[in-house]
C-alpha cells in the first residue's frame, strides 16, 4: 500500500518521528522568529554553528554538545554586540555567523579525514537518524515547550511591544537572551534533519504561512505547527518514492504550502514581512 510501504524499514519510522519533531521545534521558535522579525539571526546562528560542529568534530568531540553550546554562545555574542549603543543587530549578526563559517571552512580543510559525518551536518539525512538524534530533537523540543508554556504571555507581549514590556518590568534583556539560546539549540538539533543550509528556511516557512492567514496568536502557533508536520509528512514520503535528499524534499514542500497560501491570502501580509524579514511591529 502507497502509505504504507515506507514504513516496513525501522529507519523510516525513525525518519517520521525526527521529522515531525524537528517540524514542530521549528514552528514554535519560527513563530516568534517571525514576529520579531529575526530570521537574519535564525540564519546566522544556522550557518554559524558550522564552525562549532567542525571544531567539536576535530577534537572528537559530541556535535550535539558542544555544537549546541558553541551556538548558544555566539547567539549571546550577537545580542551583547547588538545591544551596545553604536551597533546593530544585523551588523552583529553578519560579523559572529561571518567569522564562525570562516572558521568552520577553515577547520574542515584542515582535517583531512572529514567524512560523512559532518556532511550529514550540512545537508540533512533524516533517513540515517538514531535513536540518540531522536532523543536529542524530542529534549529540545520539550525545553522549548516548557520556555513557551511558562513565558508565552510575556513573549507575545515583548513581540508585539518591546518597550512596553521593559516599560511594564518584564525581564525583557532575560527573555531575549533565553530565547535566543533556544534558537541556538534547536538549530544545532534540526540539522540532522535538514541540513545547515536548510534549517533557516524551515525556521520561517511554517510560521510566515500561518502569519499570512492567522486571525489571533493561538491560530497562527496552530497553523504553523500544522504547516510544519504536513510538510515534513509529505516531505518524507516524496523523498522516499523519487529518491531525492529528504531535507531539501521538506523544505520545497513547505515552500510550496506557503506559495500557495500567499496567493489565497492575496496581500493582507507583504511577503518581506511575513518571512520575517522585515520586522512585524510598529
Amino acid at each position: 500500500m502507497f502509505l504504507l510501504a515506507p514504513f516496513q524499514f525501522d529507519f523510516m519510522w525513525r525518519a517520521l518521528i525526527g521529522s515531525a519533531a524537528v517540524g514542530v521545534l521549528a514552528a514554535l521558535l519560527g513563530v516568534f522568529v517571525v514576529l520579531r522579525g529575526m530570521s537574519f539571526i535564525g540564519e546566522g546562528l544556522a550557518h554559524g554553528s558550522l564552525g562549532g560542529l567542525a571544531l567539536a568534530y576535530a577534537l572528537g568531540w559530541n556535535l550535539y554538545v558542544f555544537g549546541s553550546a558553541y551556538t548558544v554562545g555566539l547567539a549571546l555574542l550577537i545580542a551583547r554586540i547588538g545591544g551596545r549603543r553604536r551597533s546593530r543587530m544585523d551588523t552583529a549578526v553578519g560579523i559572529v555567523f561571518s567569522v564562525s563559517l570562516a572558521l568552520g571552512v577553515l577547520l574542515i580543510s584542515v582535517v583531512k579525514w572529514y567524512t560523512t559525518d559532518l556532511s550529514a551536518y550540512l545537508f540533512g539525512d533524516v533517513l540515517a537518524l538514531r535513536t540518540g538524534d531522536l532523543v536529542a530533537v524530542l529534549t529540545v523540543l520539550g525545553l522549548v515547550a516548557v520556555f513557551l508554556s511558562v513565558f508565552y504571555r510575556h513573549m507575545v507581549f515583548l513581540s508585539f511591544d518591546p518597550e512596553g514590556a521593559r516599560a511594564a518590568g518584564l525581564p525583557v534583556d532575560w527573555l531575549e537572551n533565553g530565547f535566543l539560546a533556544l534558537i541556538g539549540i534547536g538549530v544545532v538539533a534540526a540539522m540532522q534533519t535538514v541540513g545547515v543550509i536548510l534549517v533557516t528556511a524551515l525556521l520561517v516557512i511554517p510560521a510566515a504561512t500561518a502569519w499570512q492567514v492567522a486571525r489571533s496568536m493561538a491560530q497562527m502557533i496552530a497553523i504553523a505547527v500544522g504547516v510544519a508536520l504536513f510538510s515534513a509528512v509529505a516531505g518524507l514520503y516524496a523523498s522516499y518514492y523519487l529518491n531525492v535528499a529528504s531535507g531539501a524534499s521538506i523544505v520545497l514542500t513547505a515552500a510550496l504550502v506557503y506559495g500557495i497560501v500567499a496567493l489565497a491570502a492575496g496581500r493582507r501580509v507583504g511577503w518581506r514581512r511575513s518571512l520575517g524579514l522585515e520586522s512585524g511591529l510598529r
